[in-house]
């Protein structure tokens, strides 16, 4: 039978909040490229340098690890950025991100360094050095949740007149088939972020850019990463007045036109754990004021996107340190109120198949530590993510057979028919 898509109730979490103080590097380099501009070199407006230039070829991912030197501290940040930028001038950004991921699997990269944070830093330098433009975007993987996707449209949004403008040169570029979400939605996101920046920080005339762009769903990915960039300046103390306040958790998602209100609750958990101090139940039990209500499941989701996330573990879970991090996971679900309790596992996983896209191994861990009453949400919403990034019904079969017995729920979740 063939594939037919399903479409989840509300947006799919396709970000990540960010975390804390290690985001303030990546955010003092954008301003500084946006007042900075460009090199010349290729044909723009603003002097941006939109021919591409092919990275140069390497062997493997492992002969790039093994002939780029490495001595970083594990938890140094600044190391591992200088690091990752190096490799991507000499091989590109898939070789940097690459490496990235063999330099946390054999734990010469703490798991508390932001890997999100970094690939930031990696699309900054490809647009940099390959080029402003959609061949050179279509480099950055799509590991570490879009973040070298992210960077890059920071370079080009410092560099071009109008958001709008960056946004369809690169996004309307790519071919939807390639990628189904950065093809969209996720393209978009990372202009949201640029547009902050773009607009110091104000939020109101941020999401007035957004609203220029080409369709609702272009509208609804630029709101999205407008939201994150501000709750990233709540979280730092570096939001303009009035936008944050400890009175009122809630604010500014129940201020927000309702079409905003998903995007923003989507995003607003970073701020809910400033003001509860770091306490999930605490967290949570705000969300459970949302009005409408439901607007309650997105800030719900918000908190399940930092569960399976090891940079947030720690802090939200001390007692728990030691323990795998599906089991930390599933414990921080449990300890919502019970109506929010599935909102956060669908989340985790959200999160999961951000970082791991096809691969599912830990998606899978996840949700064998969740309740029993849960597990056919949880499985169900790893087909629902397969099936959001891919067209290839092959390819989700693969994904979900490796489930074993719970394979009949991701399907169900993909909407493939079980074989």
């Amino acid at each position: 039978m063939g594939l037919s898509l399903k479409k989840p109730r509300g947006r799919l979490p396709l970000v990540l909040i960010a975390v804390g103080v290690v985001i303030v590097a990546a955010i003092v380099i954008g301003v500084v490229a946006l007042s900075a501009g460009g090199s010349g070199g290729g044909s723009s407006s603003s002097g941006i340098d939109t021919s591409f230039k092919e990275p140069a070829q390497f062997e493997s991912v492992d002969w790039v690890y093994n002939k780029e030197h490495y001595d970083c501290e594990a938890t140094d940040s600044m190391c591992v950025r200088k690091y990752l930028v190096k490799v991507t001038d000499d091989y590109g950004p898939q070789a940097s991100l690459g490496v990235m991921q063999r330099l946390q699997q054999d734990h010469r990269v703490d798991m508390s360094v932001n890997d999100h944070d970094m690939a930031h830093s990696v699309g900054r330098e490809t647009a940099k050095d390959y080029g402003s433009n959609f061949k050179a975007f279509d480099l950055c993987p799509t590991t570490f949740n879009y973040g070298c996707d992210h960077g890059f449209f920071e370079y080009v949004l410092a560099r071009t007149p109008t958001p709008r403008k960056a946004a369809t040169t690169i996004c309307e570029s790519l071919n939807p088939a390639t990628n189904l979400l950065i093809a969209g939605f996720t393209c978009y996101h990372g202009v949201g972020h640029g547009i902050m920046m773009a607009e110091g920080y104000d939020v109101h005339r941020s999401l007035k850019s957004c609203d220029t762009m080409p369709d609702r769903e272009a509208q609804d990915g630029c709101w999205q990463g407008v939201f994150m960039e501000n709750v990233n300046a709540g979280m730092q103390g570096r939001a303009l007045p009035g936008y944050f306040t400890k009175r009122d958790p809630l604010s500014p998602c129940d201020k927000v036109a309702p079409k905003y209100r998903h995007e923003c609750y989507i995003n607003h958990a970073g701020w809910l754990m400033v003001v509860s101090k770091d306490d999930i139940r605490k967290g949570s039990r705000d969300c459970a004021k949302a009005k409408p209500a439901r607007y309650k499941s997105s800030c719900w989701q918000s908190i399940g996107l930092m569960v399976t996330n090891p940079v947030w573990q720690g802090p939200l879970a001390p007692d728990l340190t030691g323990k795998p991090p599906a089991k930390i996971a599933a414990a921080l679900c449990h300890r919502f109120p019970a109506a929010g309790r599935q909102d956060c596992v669908v989340a985790g996983v959200d999160n999961l198949a951000n970082f791991d896209q096809l691969q599912v191994t830990r998606e899978r861990a996840f949700c064998k530590e969740v309740s029993s009453d849960l597990q056919s949400a949880c499985f169900s919403r790893i087909g629902l993510d397969l099936a959001a990034r891919t067209h290839d019904e092959a390819v989700i079969r693969k994904g979900c057979s490796a489930l074993g017995e719970q394979a009949k729920f991701c399907l169900q979740g993909a909407g493939v028919a079980s074989a």
